[in-house]
């Protein structure tokens, strides 16, 4: 037997031992999304929920995303997500104790006609509802702070202070600290292989064994 074989056949014990029997909750895959669902249930209280994730958490979509974090947005129900969300950032390591990548650095964006540039005031002023201060900028305002720009087909533009970027394995990280810190579970190397609705509760199945929920989120 090979030390892979052994690994492997480690891991699954360790997931049919953590695995409990029900949840109120279960969150299936561990990527940004799930374990953003696991902290903000933790955090109003809803301690007894597990996230199942097949392999490590962050191994899917996660791993490869931009990390963008960007608060423009010409829809009002995205915009106050993006805004939440990116306050959110500002202060998760400190409040999980976990160290992240996050960068606060600002961006500017282009109008190459009338019509962007009015786009731009519409988002603006959805935005001071939002406390995200978007600023117009004139041709003049955006060489002042890049001079290799070149502005001679461009309307204007908009300055959005608190665009920026994560490191979204860390984001992922951080989440799943925080919510294991306040009482929820997360168990790797356990996929999913089924889902059943009967009665008043689901059954998932797994290759480590069974657990019933009054609820099931699909973030995978």
């Amino acid at each position: 037997m090979t030390q892979a074989t052994v690994t492997s056949k480690e891991t699954e014990l360790q997931a049919s031992a953590n695995l409990p029997a029900t949840a109120r909750v279960v969150v299936i895959g561990g990527g940004a999304v799930g374990c953003s669902v696991l902290y903000h249930l933790a955090e109003m209280g809803w301690s007894d929920c597990v996230l199942l994730e097949k392999n490590e958490l962050t191994s899917g979509s996660t791993w490869h995303a931009a990390g963008n974090c960007p608060n423009y947005v010409g829809s009002w129900t995205m915009m106050k997500i993006q805004s939440y969300s990116t306050a959110l950032y500002r202060k998760l390591g400190d409040l999980v104790d976990y160290p992240m990548n996050y960068h606060v650095t600002g961006a500017i964006r282009l109008a190459h006609s009338r019509q962007r540039m009015e786009e731009f005031r519409h988002v603006q002023a959805m935005g001071r509802h939002m406390g995200v201060e978007f600023e117009e900028m004139s041709n003049a305002d955006m060489q002042a702070i890049y001079p290799f720009l070149e502005t001679h087909d461009l309307y204007g533009g908009q300055w959005d202070p608190l665009d920026g970027d994560i490191d979204p394995a860390q984001l992922t990280q951080a989440l799943a600290k925080g919510a294991r810190d306040m009482g929820a579970k997360i168990i790797r190397f356990c996929p999913v292989t089924g889902v059943e609705r009967i009665n008043d509760e689901w059954k998932i199945t797994t290759p480590n064994g069974e657990i019933r929920a009054e609820y099931v989120v699909n973030a995978a």
